[in-house]
């Protein structure tokens, strides 16, 4: 099943498989302070990456203050799974979605899409989830187009910008399709 369909199923990420997310998969910026963020936008600038989809409201925010500010940031409103974070991330337009914790809900995919079809107009987005956004960088390395910038935190290791390839689309595929997909009108 393509990346496109499973936008219609809730997925679950069997335990078994969380191991295929865990270290980078992209370049890494470990720089302490605010230094990950320049030089991931230095990255970003430097390889014309566009647009820039964030995953996680510190990676959002530091990219933000560092004159880098996400096309599509991807908040929980929490850092670490349960620091509360205060910090107003102005965006142009404002999705919601429920997204519990290893799963991946149909709205999470419909907004990510909305939001990558506004770039021509240069609008910004934030997706504000209800419960856990960690795997929503699965869909939005998946429906970015090639060229384009996912970035997200690595808990006490620094910043990942994800150059969007034909390869790490290949590799999402793959992940997505060891996932368990529930119909939406099925518990």
């Amino acid at each position: 099943m393509a990346a496109k369909q499973l936008r219609e199923l809730r997925l679950t990420l069997p335990e078994q498989h969380r191991h295929l997310l865990k270290g980078p998969k992209g370049k890494l910026f470990s720089r302490s302070g605010l230094g990950a963020a320049e030089d991931a936008c230095a990255y970003i600038r430097r390889h014309k990456l566009h647009p820039i989809i964030a995953v996680g409201d510190l990676v959002s925010i530091n990219l933000a203050k560092v004159n880098c500010q996400a096309t599509l940031s991807i908040l929980d409103g929490k850092t670490k799974r349960h620091d509360e974070l205060d910090y107003d991330l102005v965006a142009d337009v404002i999705f919601f979605a429920v997204n519990p914790a290893a799963e991946l809900r149909p709205e999470v995919w419909i907004a990510i899409e909305l939001a990558l079809e506004m770039r021509e107009s240069e609008k910004t987005a934030k997706l504000l989830i209800e419960g856990e956004e960690d795997l929503t960088a699965l869909p939005a390395v998946a429906l970015a187009p090639t060229d384009s910038a996912v970035v997200y935190g690595l808990p006490d290791q620094g910043i990942v910008v994800i150059k969007v390839t034909p390869t790490h689309k290949q590799a999402v595929e793959n992940i997505l399709q060891k996932m368990v997909p529930h119909n939406e009108n099925q518990d």
